[in-house]
């Protein structure tokens, strides 16, 4: 993940660390290709921020929460 999104995909928030988010990576890791968006809010448990991207850890994770198996779940803050 860390290679293949730090070299090809789109960056939505400046990091000045060159990560991008990446569509075919996002697909094969179920939503962690959306790297760009974890180095803006890396503590989130979603990472799939915008219309379109498919975050599926983020699906489980809310399924999780609806059981009331997962809490203290971080998400993004705006800045």
């Amino acid at each position: 993940v860390n290679s293949a999104t730090h070299r090809w995909g789109r960056v939505s928030y400046e990091s000045g660390d060159n990560s991008r988010n990446n569509p075919w990576v996002a697909a094969l890791t179920f939503g962690e290709g959306w790297h760009n968006n974890h180095h803006k809010y890396p503590s989130s448990a979603c990472q799939g921020l915008h219309r379109g991207q498919i975050d599926l850890t983020w699906q489980h994770i809310r399924l999780l929460r609806a059981l009331r198996l997962a809490t203290k779940i971080r998400l993004p803050v705006a800045s």
